[in-house]
């Protein structure tokens, strides 16, 4: 479930994706609070998008994840479930990816908690991020539950890491702190947990200093300029002509997604 406000005057989205009690289960067994991608999350997001779009006074879009967690990757439990559907779940997420990759406003994803697996690459596609720096990793964890990311996924995140990332994080699963990513320059500010939001707030406010990204022109602009300059990723994720399935029907893991390998 996610919940979208207005702030600033309007000028402001912040969307919410809600849950943080981790005892509460989906009707398919998944956690809430992991905020895993499935066609409700989706959706949702998505809805959340048009919102901004029909709406030329916002200037900026915040995602925050209530509670430990901002993404724990695609929905397992979902998929274990839907195993027919798994295939349509991952097109619908990688142009999820490449829309959020190429939105014609300035994006921040406020990362509270955990991103990992697909949910990284969710945080990737945003233009910053904002991190918690206490307990709070990032890492891709394939290797480990044998499946492939799909060359859109795999773009996505050379595009925003630097190279020497590569190899210890898409295939060595490597797990990295927000301090580490800060370094890196994958995170744009490391702070506090209660420090997330705020700071997310006060940089999509320096961002939009005197009116700008607000209006057509704006929007117009900043789409062609971010599709131009991740062409191959926008491509390979929204195509339908390169999409690959990561191979969840032959993936190994238990009912919590850990690896079963």
């Amino acid at each position: 479930m996610t919940r979208t406000e207005f702030a600033h005057d309007g000028a402001l989205a912040i969307v919410t994706l809600l849950g943080k009690d981790e005892q509460k289960l989906s009707p398919w067994g998944a956690r809430v609070c992991e905020h895993r991608i499935n066609p409700q999350l989706v959706a949702e997001l998505n809805a959340a998008l048009d919102a901004v779009l029909a709406n030329e006074m916002i200037s900026a879009v915040i995602v925050f994840g209530e509670g430990r967690f901002f993404c724990n990757g695609m929905d397992l439990r979902w998929i274990d479930a839907n195993l027919d559907k798994a295939d349509e779940l991952q097109a619908a997420a990688e142009k999820l990816l490449g829309r959020i990759l190429c939105f014609p406003v300035p994006t921040i994803a406020a990362i509270n908690g955990h991103f990992c697996a697909a949910g990284c690459m969710l945080g990737l596609a945003f233009d910053y991020r904002v991190m918690s720096n206490e307990d709070a990793l990032c890492f891709v964890p394939a290797i480990d539950i044998a499946l492939v990311y799909s060359p859109g996924m795999t773009n996505l995140m050379k595009a925003k890491c630097p190279v020497h990332m590569h190899n210890d994080l898409i295939v060595y699963a490597k797990r990295y702190s927000a301090d580490m990513l800060q370094q890196e320059r994958v995170v744009h500010q490391a702070v506090k947990p209660d420090a997330v939001m705020q700071s997310a707030i006060a940089l999509a406010q320096q961002l939009t200093m005197n009116n700008r990204f607000k209006g057509k022109r704006y929007r117009d602009t900043m789409h062609k300029i971010k599709v131009n300059t991740y062409k191959d990723t926008y491509n390979s994720l929204t195509d339908s002509r390169h999409f690959q399935g990561m191979g969840f029907a032959t993936g190994n893991w238990d009912g919590r997604g850990k690896s079963k390998i």
